[in-house]
């Protein structure tokens, strides 16, 4: 339904203006032009219990649900003018003929337009007089108010009501885009939206699923309440920025899903195309493509839910750190597979070589222009053996070749480590994470971890990363008299990592002076 900022204003306000349009008219006799509402597609279907003729909403929905509660309104209002004409006429735009259909069987075969599954239960409530306080109940309270403040405001409220309904059944319009059997729904959709605002692809592929477990026969009352309905809330529409891409949760889980089930390179701008696609391809009845999504997102939750201190934790945390999701699909992968399939310590084991591969990778500066592919491969890989996919994962990785795909080496990363400038070459965050593994490393259990327990807050956030010997050497620390680099030696090594540490802020205020005696570190 529309929302109130963006049109429920917007729509009275058309509405007045063009009731006030005709008034004026009347007086001097002159005709009025019609103000359009705007566009609506439907497509022809058909209730085998009932004698209505019948049309499946394409697009317009909202539109033609938020009209339905402004005659409500209308009607409301003119039942309480006593105005019983207006609000018999009202009635007719509202409801249908009872003796076109059984009213017992049907009951909800009424009302002349019927919302889509999450609006249904507040629809009837507010269409019966039992608004919850809900968005349409709102809506309506909000044109019943606009429409008594409006009327009130002339000597005669009741031929003001009767000028409203007479405008709103002889001059507003609609353009019905009426479809015939070989157009294609999906199609029209999408292209009288192209230009407009764009609808989320996960709003694309619900219409096609639902759709397509209507032909089938299926209860799509039932499928929306048991599978789709958690996603229409709010969890799930919040925008998430990836990369410069903003895009609901949702439409990113089924980015996520959808490559993982697929293995194909897709854009965001493609998801539904590849989804159409996909399912035009499988043999899986909706209904269990309905159960597989429901399944894959109670996954996708809880993979957010590891503690901090565990090795999934700690893996989540240095994937945000890294600002890359592209694993995702291979997480869905793992954790989709029952632990009779894959036990958790080989889980646990392909997620010790994925930290391993990114990590790594970061150190050497060796960037991530390819892991898409790469971990499309990953998910072939493991899908093969899903029993032994940790096994699978680390042969895969290993036998990667080129800048863009290498695992380094330990001798690698071991030369990275101690002899490159890790401080000036990578981002403060990605160095933390290094020094952090390296501190959790060296504590035992009788000392507090890096990792809050509870994953509410990263302890080494509350650590800044400091050198032991300080980057202006020369004033404190002078080199001896019979060194023949004249210190160059220590230029080189002053930002590699094992000259470097995490300090607290009041040690860091005591290094400050730079005198060796004030700091006590344990490095790398």
């Amino acid at each position: 339904m529309w929302n109130r900022d963006e049109n429920w204003s917007a729509l009275w306000e058309d509405i007045r203006r063009t009731v006030e349009r005709a008034e004026q008219a009347a007086q001097s006799d002159e005709s009025v032009a019609p103000h359009f509402l705007g566009a609506v597609v439907f497509n022809e279907t058909s209730y085998l219990s009932s004698n209505l003729e019948t049309r499946e909403v394409i697009d317009g929905q909202q539109r033609l649900t938020t009209l339905q509660l402004l005659l409500l309104a209308a009607r409301r209002s003119a039942t309480a003018l006593e105005h019983e004409r207006s609000a018999r006429l009202l009635g007719k735009f509202l409801e249908n003929d009872e003796d076109l259909f059984d009213s017992d069987q049907d009951p909800d075969h009424r009302y002349k337009v019927w919302p889509t599954n999450a609006d249904r239960d507040e629809f009837r409530s507010v269409m019966l007089g039992e608004g919850n306080g809900g968005r349409l109940t709102q809506a309506v309270d909000y044109f019943q108010q606009e429409i008594a403040a409006w009327t009130a405001d002339t000597a005669e409220p009741g031929q003001r009501l009767e000028a409203l309904v007479q405008t709103m059944r002889e001059h507003l319009r609609l353009v019905i885009i009426d479809l015939e059997k070989h157009d294609d729904p999906q199609v029209v959709f999408e292209t009288l939206n192209s230009r407009g605002t764009p609808l989320e692809h996960a709003d694309l592929i619900k219409n096609l699923l639902f759709r397509r477990a209507e032909h089938a026969g299926a209860d799509v009352g039932r499928l929306y309440e048991e599978l789709w309905a958690p996603f229409d809330q709010d969890e799930w529409r919040t925008e998430q920025t990836t990369g410069r891409i903003t895009r609901s949760r949702l439409d990113v889980f089924l980015t996520h899903w959808l490559t993982m089930r697929t293995r194909r390179d897709f854009t965001t701008s493609t998801l539904f195309k590849e989804f159409d696609r996909w399912l035009k391809t499988t043999a899986a009845p909706t209904e269990d493509v309905f159960s597989e999504l429901a399944r894959y997102a109670e996954i996708y939750d809880n993979i957010d839910q590891h503690p901090s201190h565990g090795v999934e934790g700690r893996f989540l945390y240095r994937m945000r750190i890294l600002q890359t999701s592209t694993p995702l699909p291979l997480l869905l992968f793992l954790y989709g597979l029952d632990d009779t399939v894959l036990p958790r310590e080989r889980r646990l084991r392909a997620i010790r070589a994925i930290d391993s591969y990114l990590v790594r990778r970061t150190i050497l500066s060796l960037g991530n222009r390819d892991y898409n592919n790469v971990f499309r491969e990953l998910v072939a890989a493991a899908s093969l053996k899903p029993g032994q996919a940790d096994e699978a994962i680390i042969t895969a990785l290993a036998a990667m070749h080129g800048p863009h795909r290498h695992w380094p080496t330990d001798t690698e990363f071991r030369a990275a480590l101690e002899h490159e400038p890790l401080y000036v070459r990578l981002y403060r965050s990605r160095l933390r994470i290094v020094l952090e593994a390296l501190e959790d490393a060296l504590r035992t259990d009788h000392t507090e971890q890096l990792t809050a327990p509870d994953g509410d807050e990263h302890l080494g956030a509350k650590l800044t990363i400091e050198h032991v010997m300080p980057q202006s050497w020369r004033e404190h620390w002078p080199a001896p008299a019979d060194d023949p680099s004249d210190g160059a030696d220590r230029d080189e090594l002053v930002h590699t990592l094992g000259n470097l540490t995490l300090l607290t802020q009041g040690t860091r205020a005591s290094a400050a002076s730079g005198s060796p005696a004030s700091v006590s570190v344990c490095t790398a």
